[in-house]
């Protein structure tokens, strides 16, 4: 019963967190390119701000996965 714990319970932590992730950098990066599109002039920011915001996003993945990693210890 443990052995299916620890590996159910970082599964089920992870995979919906990168699930959303993934859709969120999408989202991120579509809406930067469409500026870029739009306004070239302000595509050095634009990048910038998106890459940030993609950092962010992973930071919270990888939060995640330290819970996860934390909580399958506890098992």
């Amino acid at each position: 019963m443990q052995a299916i714990l620890l590996v159910l319970i970082p599964t089920l932590t992870i995979v919906p967190t990168a699930i959303v992730a993934a859709m969120a950098m999408k989202v991120i990066s579509r809406s930067a390119i469409e500026g870029m599109t739009r306004q070239p002039e302000v595509a050095p920011q634009l990048f910038t701000a998106m890459l940030v915001a993609m950092a962010l996003v992973e930071a919270l993945v990888i939060y995640c996965l330290v819970v996860a990693l934390m909580v399958a210890a506890k098992i």
